[in-house]
């Protein structure tokens, strides 16, 4: 009769364990999503939206706003993944 009692405990210790459990984070895939290229701003990486830098030879810059910064485009938060566009003038993007 003292080993009925333990099961019910048990379960209990089982569902309270595995309610702290987590396979998925869902901030890790909203930025893995929305991030696609990279600007070095200030000594800081800022990730922007995917830009459309076709190849050529010229750098592939945005600018944030009318007038604002301009910024050279990586693919990857690494100075030796720069990328190329077909002209010189820069993407005008909102930051």
């Amino acid at each position: 009769m003292k080993k009925l009692i333990l099961i019910p405990f048990l379960s209990l210790l089982v569902v309270l364990g595995m309610s702290f459990t987590n396979f998925d984070n869902e901030d890790e895939k909203k930025i893995e999503t929305t991030a696609s290229d990279y600007v070095l701003n200030n000594g800081t990486w800022q990730a922007i939206p995917e830009q459309n830098c076709n190849q050529g030879n010229e750098t592939c810059r945005v600018q944030f706003g009318e007038g604002g910064p301009v910024f050279d485009v990586y693919d990857e938060m690494d100075l030796s993944t720069l990328k190329e566009s077909p002209v010189p003038e820069p993407t005008i993007i909102n930051p």
